[in-house]
């Protein structure tokens, strides 16, 4: 069992910042702190913004992507983007984690490691090498579980080593298929806190993706 004082000390080298909103996406990525951003969440008032956003956000990261998952929400009037960011405050430096034949077309890293955590960006239930959605819903929820055991995989992690997630869905996957669906990959008591959050829309056409932390309680190879 993980106890309370670990999980502070861990917590203790991480500096969250949250809910910048800003008409302009260099404004938004002005504010957020100099240092080592492990994972960031975005969100567009529009998602066809997306390629627009991403070419000033690159330029943020000239070298290690964060993390990142970025949807389609309400925002207050005249807001174009928000950002939440998680900033590494330790010694050690922040690694990238690919899954072997993955192809990568938006400026993040699949994963980021630090000696507690692996950062795990917005997976989606589309396929990152061709591009493709499929068709059925429960197709698309398993094609995303299906690459998040890559991603933990890739670290030497499985599925019981999550801390925390977030489930992001438009209105095209039922609530309940995608909670049958968690049941089914998890367990029926999993120790992993789950947020499921249905979105006016998500990057690239997808209609599930995920993001989350997983914890190390060795250090990563």
């Amino acid at each position: 069992m993980i106890t309370a004082l670990l999980l502070t000390a861990i917590a203790a080298e991480f500096q969250y910042v949250q809910a910048i909103e800003c008409a302009e996406f260099k404004a938004c990525m002005d504010q957020i702190p100099k240092g080592k951003v492990v994972a960031t969440t975005v969100f567009l008032a529009k998602i066809e913004e997306y390629a627009a956003m991403n070419k000033v956000y690159e330029s943020y990261f000239p070298d290690l992507k964060p993390a990142r998952n970025t949807v389609e929400v309400r925002l207050p009037k005249g807001i174009r983007m928000a950002i939440n960011a998680t900033l590494y405050t330790g010694p050690a430096e922040p690694k990238g984690l690919t899954p072997p034949n993955t192809t990568n077309i938006v400026p993040i890293t699949p994963g980021i490691l630090t000696p507690d955590r692996l950062f795990i960006a917005g997976i989606l239930g589309r396929d990152s090498n061709s591009g493709q959605i499929p068709e059925a819903p429960q197709a698309q929820i398993e094609m995303c579980l299906n690459r998040l055991t890559r991603v933990l995989a890739t670290a030497n992690l499985t599925p019981s080593s999550l801390l925390q997630a977030t489930l992001y869905h438009s209105s095209a996957i039922p609530l309940n298929l995608i909670e049958k669906s968690l049941r089914d990959y998890f367990g029926h008591q999993p120790t992993i806190a789950i947020t499921i959050l249905e979105v006016t829309a998500l990057a690239l056409g997808a209609n599930i993706g995920l993001n989350g932390v997983a914890l190390f309680l060795h250090t990563p190879v």
